[in-house]
């Protein structure tokens, strides 16, 4: 860019307009300069985290062998890995960030239901962001979790994952209400994991069986990376 005229060659007080557009477009620059370099920083920083999960998953896969690649082979409707797909890098919204959280969790489990609840401070209690599965009875019983009668809520009270092998006969469930609900969407097993970030519990990821189960290592593996890479994306997402 060419430099102001030259005081003395400027007739008629022109000099300071032409100084003052020349800081103007030099101050356009530099921001322009600097957004591109802030983008730059976000991409890689994305770019990052997408290396560092696919690496820590690999040596998972790897075991897990023929049962995950058969949950990749998905029936119709079932959600996918979006979480890991290079498009997603570009994704910015809690919701959509927390719904391809689910999808990866579904995909890498013989899990059939699942949700993710966050914490509202405000009502003391879990509130479901985004699920998969259920219908209204279940939604609306669990619309706001604030008691220890659940596999979520002991999750969120205890900041520990949670496993219930079997729902009808598990001491946690009891005889209340929750357990018939559960039991009414077909759902006779549960995992539910917190969901931390910065040494903050911000909510619980569950994913809900058909019938009784116990994750075997792999499977446990899994589901916590998966928890673990959602809310670092979230995290990342929200200091971008």
């Amino acid at each position: 860019m060419p430099p102001p005229p030259h005081p003395g060659r400027a007739a008629g007080g022109q000099a300071e307009p032409a100084r003052r557009r020349y800081a103007e477009a030099t101050l356009r620059m530099r921001r322009a300069q600097q957004a591109r370099a802030e983008a730059e920083a976000r991409r890689r920083a994305a770019e990052s985290w997408r290396h560092e999960v696919h690496e820590y998953l690999r040596v998972w896969w790897a075991q897990a062998g023929e049962r995950t690649a058969a949950a990749a082979l998905r029936p119709p409707g079932r959600p996918g890995l979006t979480l890991f797909a290079a498009d997603f890098l570009r994704v910015e919204e809690p919701a959509a960030i927390m719904s391809a959280t689910l999808e990866a969790a579904l995909a890498l489990s013989p899990a059939r239901m699942g949700n993710i609840q966050l914490y509202d401070a405000a009502a003391g209690g879990l509130r479901i962001v985004t699920q998969y599965g259920f219908g209204r009875d279940f939604l609306d019983f669990f619309a706001l979790v604030d008691d220890r009668r659940s596999a979520c809520g002991v999750a969120l009270a205890d900041a520990r994952t949670v496993q219930v092998h079997d729902v009808e006969r598990s001491e946690l469930f009891g005889r209340g209400p929750a357990r018939d609900v559960v039991l009414a969407a077909g759902v006779r097993a549960v995992r539910s994991i917190p969901l931390v970030s910065d040494g903050v519990q911000l909510g619980v990821l569950s994913v809900h069986y058909h019938k009784p189960h116990d994750p075997d290592p792999v499977e446990r593996q899994l589901l916590a990376t998966v928890a673990s890479a959602g809310m670092r994306r979230l995290s990342r997402s929200a200091g971008s």
